[in-house]
């Protein structure tokens, strides 16, 4: 878990990994010299468990940088990655490591669950446009695809997978990215011919809010990732030059959107014209940029109401009160799923963004999904 500035939900991702099923783990916390309160947090909680480490770095370096610092201090057989203001599901180590043994991965992740304090942050799932019911295999081809460049896939860069310790050898982070590095990171794996599975288990749930949908990027960053994929591309094997050709486009488009927007800033017009003339779908970007950051400023939170919600299979789904949601039956972890579970957990998320949520379980398969309730 590496950590800047998480003081917020710091605890509550803790207690999240803390509380799984499979309890032989050790937390890495590596933060990356945070001014708030998040080392307090971290030290008062390994009073109290002693599977918690911290790693303390002198200066802020980066979010790849602290990664590594916490893989050079890792001793477990896997590697899981968690963001410190996300949650797990209590089941989710348990399931993922039964899912690799099954399916013979060396990297294995689950759908993510979208939550935030607002309804436009919360209410589908990352992998919900795949309905998937079955485990996905994802190559290096697949995972360059769904990079942002093909509307009809997910971007399979934002999963957090777990990863044999043993299968990523010397590899690290590039300490050059301070956005994109997980992508990066997992392409160059992939690219070594790790085999990488995907349950449609949605059991990681993404916090989206003010400080993780903004505009962080620049033109610098930018230069840095089309940089780190160049430089991936050197090395890459012929059957995928056709794929990377494609990210690279995007990255260019990106890098010149960056450079509108620099202009913008910096009021130089004649800059700014040169490049809608010579790039006119740069208009389209900046008015979709506009209207999602006017979107996101008039989403004030609404106070949330208490509300019961009743989980259990053969229910119908009613988003109205009395709220219920039909669950599906869990199967076990890599065998197929009887129906798509991102839906469930959409409305899940759906309900808690309006509602305070107590759950009702009324069987096994609502005890299971109670846990995907976003707080």
């Amino acid at each position: 878990m590496a950590n800047f500035r998480g003081e917020e939900h710091l605890s509550d991702a803790l207690s999240s990994v803390l509380r799984q099923t499979h309890g032989n783990l050790e937390l890495i916390v590596s933060d990356d010299a945070s001014p708030d309160d998040s080392v307090s947090i971290v030290k008062a909680a390994m009073a109290s468990d002693c599977r918690l480490r911290l790693i303390e770095a002198p200066a802020n370096a980066g979010p790849a940088a602290a990664r590594n610092r916490a893989l050079e201090a890792a001793t477990g057989d896997w590697i899981a990655l968690v963001d410190s203001d996300d949650l797990l599901h209590p089941q989710r180590i348990e399931r993922l490591l039964a899912g690799a043994r099954r399916l013979g991965a060396d990297i294995i992740a689950d759908d993510m669950v979208f939550f935030g304090d607002t309804a436009d942050a919360s209410g589908r799932t990352l992998l919900q446009p795949l309905a998937l019911t079955a485990p996905l295999t994802v190559d290096a081809a697949l995972f360059l695809k769904a990079s942002g460049e093909d509307a009809n896939l997910p971007a399979l860069g934002y999963l957090k997978p777990l990863i044999r310790h043993n299968r990523i050898g010397s590899m690290r982070y590039d300490e050059s990215l301070r956005i994109g590095e997980d992508y990066d990171f997992i392409l160059r794996l992939l690219l070594a011919d790790l085999r990488f599975a995907v349950l449609p288990d949605p059991m990681y749930l993404y916090r989206r809010h003010s400080g993780s949908i903004s505009h962080r990027l620049n033109e610098s960053a930018a230069r840095v990732i089309l940089a780190a994929h160049d430089l991936v591309a050197t090395t890459t094997h012929a059957n995928l030059h056709a794929a990377l050709d494609l990210r690279r486009k995007g990255l260019l488009a990106l890098l010149d959107y960056e450079r509108l927007l620099q202009a913008i800033r910096n009021r130089q017009a004649p800059k700014a014209a040169g490049l809608l003339l010579r790039q006119p779908g740069l208009l389209l970007d900046l008015g979709r940029s506009l209207a999602d950051r006017l979107s996101r400023k008039n989403s004030v939170p609404e106070a949330r109401r208490p509300a019961r919600v009743k989980l259990g299979q053969g229910l119908e789904n009613r988003l109205i009160e009395p709220l219920s949601v039909q669950c599906c039956a869990v199967p076990p972890a890599g065998e197929n799923w009887v129906h798509a579970p991102a839906p469930m957990a959409a409305a899940l998320s759906a309900l808690a963004a309006r509602y305070n949520l107590s759950c009702d379980p009324l069987d096994e398969a609502g005890a299971w999904a109670a846990d995907l309730v976003p707080p």
